[in-house]
């Protein structure tokens, strides 16, 4: 399938789109024979009515989460820019003193987060604080500034998990622990067409925008990079909406009439017009649950490394499945098929073994092993469906838990 190119929101690109603008519950009037007929009065005030009450719900949305919402700042020292890139060889001839030189930090770009607990916990998009040459400072709604601790960050889904800091005796400081947070909402439960709001930090300087739009799809794949195509990455299971999100909104909630978030934002695609994708809270949710329990991002795991067999393969290796994940080694780094110890290995599981299905879900290229596995919580026992010499077996294995680096 064909797709456009969809970036990363980490550039500012500037935009002006320009539409018409159509009243929403304005009453029909029309001309027969010279007289002017008008709708019912009480068909009037119920079309009003419903606009009322749609309107009062974006608002209280809208004022529910935007407290929480907080405008992530990236600062960089020039002088060490320049030292770098413009004096370093003039700096050949010449010497200066660097301890007299004071720190030159200007602002270089931005994103956004939302605060997760009343103590300064928050969520952010990896790409909006993964550059480590920049200084992170965040700023709440009413405007103070807090410091800005990186605890832990998970690749494969875009998401990182911040403290915000503050001197003791400052303002700052005053407020940690009386902090407005947000309310997760089940992101599982999202309806093609309900609305939503986005609020973010548009272009980083425009705090606490909010757009709304509706939701224009689920279970969206993307290839996402940044406006230059460096770093691509594979999110998979996002929400689509058209609910304009601009550069700058990175990390900002998605959120639903009720004031709950349902997904973080996290790209457009920059070919097109109203396509925003975002993550699922409940993704972040299990994320942040797991953060809370072992001090790191721990994964379900398995212990396996493996390879999907297709059609193709089949035909060439004479497998007896074309589909699955068939469990094999890298002789080349001398990787195990089955990691020793791994609940994998303690399932009984081996090399050539074909895992065909994780508790009736069946293992093929829609449904990657890997992602099927991150479904489950640590510890959920799986029945697999097996093929190992010529026919099919269940294995019962009790998922483990692994940092992201170790995961397979």
């Amino acid at each position: 399938m064909s797709r456009g190119r969809t970036t990363f929101l980490v550039s500012v690109l500037f935009s002006l789109i320009l539409g018409g603008v159509s009243g929403a519950g304005t009453s029909m009037y029309l001309l027969t024979s010279g007289i002017v007929e008008v709708e019912s009065q009480e068909s009037v005030n119920t079309t009003v009515g419903e606009v009322y009450t749609e309107e009062s719900k974006i608002i209280a949305a809208y004022d529910k989460v935007s407290p929480a919402v907080i405008s992530i700042i990236a600062l960089q020292d020039l002088n060490s820019y320049y030292d770098e890139y413009f004096w370093g060889p003039l700096d050949y001839y010449y010497s200066y003193d660097e301890s007299e030189s004071e720190d030159n930090l200007q602002e270089v770009g931005g994103g956004t987060g939302f605060l997760i607990t009343k103590d300064g916990m928050a969520i952010t998009n990896r790409h909006v604080i993964e550059d480590t040459t920049l200084e992170y400072v965040a700023y709440t709604a009413d405007g103070v500034q807090f410091d800005v601790e990186i605890l832990e960050i998970d690749q494969s889904n875009d998401l990182a998990i911040l403290q915000l800091k503050a001197d003791e005796g400052t303002d700052a400081a005053g407020l940690v622990g009386s902090l407005p947070y947000v309310e997760f909402g089940d992101s599982d439960s999202v309806k093609v067409g309900q609305m939503v709001l986005a609020i973010g930090n548009a272009f980083a300087e425009y705090e606490n925008t909010t757009t709304a739009g509706i939701i224009s799809a689920t279970g969206r794949e993307i290839v996402a990079s940044d406006m230059f195509g460096r770093n691509p990455s594979e999110l998979v299971d996002l929400l689509q909406t058209d609910a304009a999100i601009n550069p700058g909104n990175s990390g900002g909630p998605l959120v639903n009439l009720d004031g709950q978030v349902i997904g973080i934002n996290t790209a457009v695609d920059s070919e097109a017009q109203g396509i925003g994708f975002a993550i699922p809270i409940n993704d972040v949710a299990q994320i942040v649950d797991s953060y809370e329990q072992y001090g790191y991002i721990a994964y379900p795991y398995l212990g396996v490394m493996y390879v999907l067999v297709n059609e193709q393969a089949n035909e060439r290796l004479d497998l007896g499945v074309d589909y699955g994940a068939a469990i094999v080694g890298d002789p080349t780094t001398e990787t195990s098929a089955v990691v020793e110890g791994s609940p994998a290995d303690e399932a009984g599981l081996q090399a050539k073994d074909i895992i065909l299905e994780v508790d009736g879900v069946k293992i093929d290229e829609s449904n990657d092993l890997k992602d099927v596995i991150l479904d489950y919580e640590i510890g959920d026992e799986v029945i697999l469906k097996v093929w190992r010499d010529g026919e099919e077996i269940e294995v019962k294995v009790t998922l483990g838990q692994s940092k992201e680096e170790d995961f397979q």
